[in-house]
């Protein structure tokens, strides 16, 4: 999809001003996977290899996707959702038809976490849904300052580690994508994470034997989670902000503009 220049602007003014900053040190660093939009590949093929290695991740879930398909592959039944959340997993919140954030006001941003979480709370029996992502890394000022007032965290698609004053409202993530993989470049920022007591967060979208754009194969994803395990605690995002204690959304939960 073309970004327009005025798009890219808003896009980058709400990437730079922090909103909601936090510390971050975690001793010998910490690596969180996560998954955008929840593709069933996701789970079936994502889920079971953190689950070979005892480890868990977070699924930034679009529920107007579930029991569809679309360019990811076949998205998640309901029945993952509920499987995914039962042994452990973290089930977080993408807005409810992956609308992008940057391009939509603080009351369309509103009624989409709305949507989003009233069907999450419908399928997982009112199950606490704390944490966000941007759906396409579509960030401005705006919607930073509404999302704040309602989740623990956002992550964005901003690459680096965070360590250090970090912006809860933005945080860094890396691609793994099979398009660009590169195995060594994601062990050194596990490394330098170490090196810097800091948190890496990894995202793709499906798993599977022929990805799309956006996702990568098992092999790829097996490689950099055994990796992570071999070195460092490997957490859900949810995990991690309580390690730091920095899990409690802010006591304003409320989007709905006046």
């Amino acid at each position: 999809m073309r970004v327009s220049l005025a798009a890219r602007l808003v896009r980058e003014i709400g990437g730079f001003l922090c909103t909601n900053p936090a510390k971050v040190s975690w001793p010998g660093g910490v690596v969180s996977f996560t998954f955008d939009d929840f593709p069933r590949s996701a789970w079936v093929n994502g889920g079971a290899i953190l689950e070979k290695y005892d480890r868990r991740g977070t699924y930034y879930t679009t529920m107007g996707f579930a029991g569809t398909a679309n360019n990811l592959g076949p998205m998640f039944e309901l029945d993952d959702l509920r499987a995914a959340h039962r042994r452990g997993h973290e089930i977080a919140c993408h807005t409810y038809t992956h609308r992008d954030c940057g391009r939509a006001t603080p009351a369309e941003i509103a009624a989409e976490i709305d949507e989003n979480a009233a069907a999450l709370s419908a399928a997982l029996d009112g199950a606490p849904i704390t944490n966000f992502a941007y759906p396409f890394g579509g960030v401005s000022l705006s919607a930073k300052s509404a999302l704040n007032r309602r989740f623990a965290s956002c992550r964005g698609t901003g690459r680096g580690i965070n360590h250090g004053t970090v912006d809860l409202a933005d945080l860094p993530s890396t691609s793994i994508y099979s398009r660009n993989f590169d195995r060594d470049r994601f062990c050194q920022l596990i490394e330098d994470a170490q090196a810097s007591d800091g948190w890496v967060i990894f995202y793709t979208h499906d798993v599977a034997d022929d990805p799309s754009p956006f996702g990568c194969t098992p092999a790829q994803f097996q490689s950099i989670v055994a990796y992570a395990a071999e070195n460092a605690p490997v957490l859900p995002v949810r995990d991690v902000l309580a390690g730091l204690g920095l899990a409690s959304a802010p006591a304003d939960s409320s989007l709905r503009a006046a």
